[in-house]
């Protein structure tokens, strides 16, 4: 028979880590790592980094060559404009020209846009991308896509280093790129937990696509990137809310074309959408906090790890053992709600248990400890929507909500924000669904769409085909064809 435990006391335990001066204070990471949301900052903190997203990709870039961010000790001046003036200078210093300012103003020119960012010329400047917001929090989003993806084992096929066939002047600025301190290794940070695994397949078919062309790469490593981290929340929120039940297979996300009309009859088709994603990630901080609180929970020294693979373990063990979960279960709530006391007024747990006894009237569970998981998320949640910790409940979930609204939604009008793809993101998906293939059908590429995460209505399917047959990707008997961005 296998040791069911729950750690309350001792190091790494429920008192150690939920009381800070003798205060109950909700703790996550410690036992799960979940997500790289935090409560402060706010994620509306970060809406151009989630727009631009090449902090990100270069720090992800960075951390798999071992490579830290260049620090300017002049703070007065931003990091573009010391950047810029950093390699302007080392160009200088590696020519002799009497025209100095006429010198600098064409490499300005050829290598710079308007905003002072380096453009992406060669791989190599793909380390040097940077964030906009640069404070600490926005940081964990590249580890926590190298941990879910295992990117770690890409290390040697990232070729960072300058090709050899550069003109002279792109050689020119390549050796004027100042030198990236080596990255100085920390603790090893426990890794983010994946409880979608299913991703990776997908995902690395589509990266070991994508490094193949080191022009593809250069020009789409934000968007390819941008949008798995995407991807996976939705799969995140949308299979949380499931607690665990059913298989664990994609469920793909309505999208229409940014270009598009909209009505309200087509919207309410679309079986999983915005509004549907939004209102899921307003309790992402209760899972959360369930989940951690839950794998304080172990069955011979192994922590119990997501709901789906709790549910798998209650269908494997004995009914003693099932019995002596439940009372580990509700032991770790007994716990939880004798800790919690402070509501807003007329709340209480007596009328959490009033609204949980009403929302679960026509619900069914396969097992009793699904009913109890869900049960201690519902006390969690009830508790954050009715008390002082409102705030950073919602500050948390706005880590998605930005994110989503701020790359894959538009606003119209009445029908509120709704799931778009622009052309050009919708062409590099295409060109990602046909990989390595000469050719695929039209039928074979809306199936290739839903298997990363993607549904259209036929509405829209008819749209796409339109725009196939205007730039002439569409060809006979319905084949579309390899074709080049």
């Amino acid at each position: 028979m296998r040791t069911i435990t729950l750690h309350k006391t001792g190091d790494n335990s429920l008192e150690k880590r939920y009381f800070k001066n003798k205060t109950f204070s909700h703790v996550t990471g410690n036992q799960i790592k979940l997500l790289p949301f935090k409560t402060n900052p706010s994620g509306d903190s970060f809406g151009d980094d989630f727009k631009s997203f090449q902090g990100i990709v270069g720090e992800l870039y960075r951390l798999l060559q071992s490579k830290a961010q260049i620090e300017f000790s002049n703070t007065d001046s931003s990091f573009k404009t010391e950047f810029k003036s950093t390699i302007l200078n080392n160009a200088l210093s590696k020519v002799s020209t009497e025209n100095t300012e006429e010198f600098k103003n064409l490499l300005s020119t050829l290598f710079f846009n308007s905003d002072q960012g380096l453009i992406k010329f060669n791989s190599k400047t793909l380390l040097y991308m940077n964030f906009i917001n640069n404070h600490n929090a926005i940081k964990e989003i590249p580890r926590f896509i190298i941990d879910l993806f295992e990117l770690e084992s890409y290390k040697g096929d990232l070729n960072t280093e300058s090709e050899t066939e550069e003109n002279i002047l792109h050689q020119l600025l390549l050796e004027s790129l100042p030198e990236l301190p080596e990255y100085t290794t920390k603790a090893k940070a426990s890794s983010y937990y994946n409880v979608f695994p299913e991703l990776k397949a997908c995902f690395q078919e589509d990266f070991t696509f994508l490094i193949s062309n080191p022009s593809f790469l250069l020009k789409y490593s934000e968007e390819f990137f941008k949008y798995y981290y995407f991807h996976y929340l939705n799969q995140f929120l949308l299979h949380l809310n499931d607690f665990g039940s059913g298989t664990r297979t994609v469920k793909a996300v309505y999208y229409t074309m940014d270009w598009e009309t909209l009505s309200e009859n087509r919207l309410s088709n679309h079986h999983i959408g915005w509004k549907q994603l939004n209102r899921v990630s307003e309790t992402v901080f209760a899972h959360v906090n369930t989940l951690e609180l839950l794998n304080y929970i172990t069955i011979d020294d192994t922590k119990i790890g997501d709901y789906h693979n709790i549910n798998a373990i209650c269908n494997n063990i004995e009914s003693s053992e099932l019995k002596s979960l439940q009372e580990k279960l509700k032991e770790l709530t007994d716990f939880y709600t004798d800790n919690i006391t402070v509501f807003e007024t007329g709340k209480n747990w007596e009328d959490c248990e009033r609204l949980f006894s009403m929302d679960t009237l026509n619900k069914s569970f396969s097992n009793v400890i699904e009913k109890d998981m869900y049960s201690l998320w519902f006390k969690i949640k009830y508790q954050f929507e009715n008390s002082s910790r409102s705030k950073p409940y919602s500050d948390y979930a706005k880590w998605y909500v930005q994110f989503g609204k701020t790359n894959y939604t538009k606003n119209r009008g009445r029908l509120g924000n709704t799931m778009v793809l622009s052309q050009e993101l919708l062409l590099f998906l295409t060109r990602l669904c046909i990989g390595t293939e000469d050719k695929i059908r039209l039928k074979v590429l809306w199936d290739k769409f839903k298997e990363r995460g993607i549904a259209f209505d036929e509405t829209t399917k008819l749209e796409i085909t339109k725009l196939f047959e205007k730039t002439r990707i569409l060809k006979f008997n319905d084949y579309v064809i390899k074709f080049n961005l």
